[in-house]
Parts: structure tokens; C-alpha cells; sequence
């Protein structure tokens, strides 16, 4: 008999250092900033720690082009995933470079940024140096990461599951909606996800989401974030997320780009 019960959760390992998971060139233009200013490119960030909010600063990333030029973010923003549990991608807003001309490279963190694993109470420094290579804004997002959400993570989040007994966050390399017409993701990638699981025997577990939660959080469909919560069923005791699958040219990014087929690896 399997006993069910809830996913392990499988933050901390691999975790340990700070890194950079994805660097995705948004938006050409179309972006502004809140201290004023628009028509500015987007490049978010993500990372495998939450962010500390009062940690973030524009002076905190260098973006490297092409030709050998940099640039700093005009603005540094945990917007559109501004929830507690949602801290680990940051927005850099500026003019970092042109499709038809100078492109945006590398992605540089040289400041006091701090940051801690998910399941960690301490902020690190996140140190000076950490790089990551941009992807070009013709590539569709890709998941980044994927780990198991807490009941401490989901309290008082309001666009939490409202169904379901265990809930896997998977961040995405860009906001995205669903291809090709930008809506509010549906049915259609509900049915595609699938969440696997390595049971404690070793064998794997592939399980289909009841649903999809963390959507429709903000006024539009421009402003969506770049995660999903998948919201499932029982699992037997001991399961451990081993990766998330989805279908192909389900999602599309802000440029308009479709997701290839993933098979993420947590």
C-alpha cells in the first residue's frame, strides 16, 4: 500500500551558490520605468535564490553588447512577479541594444545584491561577477527552474492553487502567454504539462496537473510574469521532483515567440 502524503521539497539542493538560470531579452522598445522614461528593451533575470527586495538597484547589473559598449538598467524591478514567492527574477529595464544593430550579450551582477534558497532564512551577498550569457529576443522562453512550493511560501498568496495537495513553481525565461494570441493561458497547456517525480524506489512518477494557478494576477495580459503554478494531486510519500514537460508552441513570449518542447530537469 502507498501512503500519500506531500512532495519533498527540493529547494536547497544544488542551491548552495548563487546563480543565474536565465537572461532572455524581452522587448525591443515598448517598456518604461517608473521614475519616468519609456520605449526601453526589458531583459529578465532569473535566478535558483529569491532576490532581497531592498537589495536591488539598477547599479547592481551590467548588461555587455557586442561591440564591446555596456550599459546599466535605467530600473532594476521585482515587477511583473512582485509576490514573496515569486522573488527570484529580477526586470532589467533600459536601452541595451537594437535586433538590426548592437545586441546585448552578457548580463553582469556587480553590486551588494543579497539573495537567499528558497528554503534558507539568511540573505547572502550574491557575489560580484556572476555572469550569464543573454538569449537573443527571436528565442521563445524556456523553464528556467522548477521546485516545490511550501505551505510557508503559499500563505497569503492570493493567486495560489484552489485545488490540489502539492504545487510545483515553474519559472519560465520570460513573461509569457498563450500562443499565438497572447491571452490568458488555457486548457490547452493545462492538458500539455506534466510534473515527473522520482519515488523513493526510483522509479518515476509523470503526473498531469488537476490545474494551473497563479494567472489572471495582474490588469492585463502585456503584464504577465514568467511562472506557473502547477496545482496536483496526492502523491505517494517521499516523492522528489525530478522535472516538468510541456508541449511545444503552447506559450508565447513578449516578442510573440513560441516555446519550443520542454523537458526540464530539476
Amino acid at each position: 500500500m502507498t501512503t500519500a502524503g506531500a512532495a519533498t521539497a527540493n529547494a536547497s539542493p544544488g542551491r548552495e551558490s548563487a546563480k543565474i538560470l536565465s537572461a532572455s531579452w524581452g522587448k525591443n522598445g515598448g517598456n518604461s520605468c517608473p521614475s519616468g522614461g519609456a520605449g526601453f528593451d526589458n531583459l529578465p533575470v532569473t535566478f535558483n535564490w529569491f532576490i532581497k527586495p531592498a537589495s536591488v538597484a539598477p547599479t547592481d547589473f551590467v548588461i555587455t553588447r557586442d561591440d564591446g559598449t555596456t550599459a546599466n538598467p535605467v530600473c532594476a524591478l521585482l515587477f511583473p512577479p512582485d509576490e514573496s514567492n515569486e522573488r527570484q527574477t529580477v526586470n532589467l529595464i533600459g536601452d541595451f541594444g537594437d535586433p538590426a544593430g548592437v545586441r546585448p550579450i552578457t548580463v553582469t551582477v556587480t553590486g551588494a545584491l543579497q539573495g537567499q534558497a528558497m528554503d534558507r532564512a539568511r540573505w547572502q551577498d550574491i557575489p560580484a561577477g556572476l555572469t550569464h550569457e543573454v538569449d537573443q529576443i527571436e528565442g521563445g522562453p524556456y523553464i528556467a527552474d522548477a521546485w516545490v512550493l511550501t505551505p510557508k511560501q503559499l500563505k497569503g498568496d492570493r493567486n495560489r492553487c484552489t485545488v490540489g495537495e502539492n504545487f510545483v513553481r515553474v519559472a519560465w525565461s520570460n513573461g509569457m502567454t498563450a500562443y499565438p494570441d497572447g491571452a490568458e493561458i488555457g486548457a490547452a497547456i493545462v492538458n500539455s504539462y506534466r510534473a515527473v517525480f522520482t519515488l523513493p524506489s526510483g522509479k518515476a512518477l509523470v503526473v498531469k496537473p488537476l490545474a494551473v494557478g497563479d494567472l489572471a494576477d495582474h490588469p492585463t495580459t502585456a503584464m504577465d510574469d514568467n511562472m506557473h503554478d502547477l496545482c496536483l494531486p496526492a502523491l505517494p510519500k517521499g516523492a522528489k521532483l525530478s522535472g516538468v514537460r510541456v508541449g511545444a508552441s503552447l506559450l508565447r513570449d513578449p516578442n510573440g515567440d513560441p516555446n519550443l518542447a520542454q523537458d526540464f530537469r530539476s
